[in-house]
């Protein structure tokens, strides 16, 4: 398919930086390469265009992938890494900023977005956008989403509850023995004394 006149130097550039580039729809560029930030090298890309409309998809080596669509002053960027759900941002730049503004380089808010709710979701303004290059999908042409693997659930193992030993019974105490009695002294009944063997008091005989 022959490229958009407008685009050639785009593509021209982004060829001598050795990445794969292909213009699936009119207007409409995917890159691919070896590099870690794909919506860096799709928002340079679109910065790089000028004031020429233009889409341009980027797809890393780790398959993560990031759309810019771009028709001045709308900026709409879509981002996907791994499993993670997308992550639009619609913003409508001043005439003094670019698509490369480093704010918007470094994925961060700015006073020119759109806000939703939830966060991150798309506008109908955004998906018009879209609409208007053809795009129907935001995944790149022959992109599939990443087998996510459900956690493999290991039976747990319960320990079994060690057996309480039973303590053997108690012989019964044997009785105490009966203490002896005290021996009775006998004393003498008028002087207190004890009496001898003889029973007789030594005091008052």
């Amino acid at each position: 398919m022959d490229s958009t006149p407008e685009l050639s130097p785009l593509i021209d550039r982004l060829q001598g930086e050795e990445y794969d580039v292909t213009e699936p729809l009119p207007g409409v560029l995917h890159v691919r390469g070896r590099f870690s930030n794909p919506e860096r090298i799709a928002l340079r890309a679109a910065a790089d265009a000028g004031d020429h409309a233009v889409a341009v998809w980027a797809t890393s080596h780790h398959d993560d992938w990031a759309l810019v669509v771009w028709d001045r002053p709308e900026l709409v960027t879509i981002t996907q890494k791994g499993a993670t759900p997308q992550r639009w941002r619609h913003r409508t730049l001043p005439a003094t900023l670019r698509p490369d503004a480093q704010t918007f380089l470094e994925g961060a808010s700015s006073p020119f977005d759109k806000v939703t709710r939830p966060k991150h979701q798309p506008t109908d303004a955004a998906r018009a956008l879209l609409t208007a290059f053809g795009i129907e999908d935001p995944p790149p042409p022959g992109w599939v989403p990443p087998v996510v693997e459900a956690p493999v659930v290991r039976e747990s193992t319960v320990p079994v509850a060690k057996a309480k030993r039973v303590a053997a019974p108690r012989a019964p105490k044997a009785p105490a023995k009966p203490a002896k009695p005290e021996p009775v002294v006998a004393v003498c009944p008028t002087c207190f004394m004890a009496l001898p063997a003889t029973g007789v008091c030594d005091n008052c005989g």
